[in-house]
């Protein structure tokens, strides 16, 4: 190899080294940017409905939250057991209809039965608070549980449609 090439090689490897150093170094920052600027857990529905409370008492309706959450994790993770379980048995050779069809009976009947249980203490819970703060929590309940708005309408033409 003539010396001139051999200069050439080297210089092409060093630029290709330094490229993908910095390609790595690009990428590890916006990883760890990224990683310190995700939004976290999204907060549930009751939550996002008590925004408008005094801090003392969202603090204690998330603590309030937590527990009742608590409470009905046995019965939410054997949902989602038996769920999983009904939706594997349709790939068996000869699917069981109706047993895939009782497991998720079984399901929804866990799901009810906790969503009941957290429906209700977030009921008591409320029910404790002052006339403005529930007047607050049903606002926000009603937004977040209600009907999903609807886009306006687009604007009428003065013009008659074309035949």
């Amino acid at each position: 190899m003539r010396p001139s090439w051999l200069v050439i090689a080297l210089v092409a490897s060093l630029v290709l080294n330094v490229f993908l150093l910095g390609a790595g170094a690009g990428v590890f920052t916006l990883a760890m940017r990224m990683a310190h600027e995700s939004p976290g857990p999204r907060p549930g529905a009751f939550q996002v409905a008590s925004r408008g409370l005094p801090e003392p008492d969202k603090q204690a309706m998330r603590e309030m939250l937590r527990n009742a959450w608590a409470d009905v994790r046995g019965a939410a993770d054997q949902s989602r057991q038996l769920r999983a379980e009904a939706w594997s048995g349709l790939a068996d050779p000869k699917p069981d209809p109706a047993a895939i069809k009782q497991k998720l009976a079984q399901s929804r009947q866990l799901d009810v039965t906790a969503r009941t249980a957290v429906e209700e203490k977030v009921v008591d819970y409320v029910a404790t608070l002052s006339p403005t703060d529930r007047a607050i929590v049903a606002a926000g309940l009603r937004r977040v549980f209600g009907p999903p708005r609807q886009a306006a309408p687009p604007a009428a033409s003065n013009q008659a449609a074309p035949k």
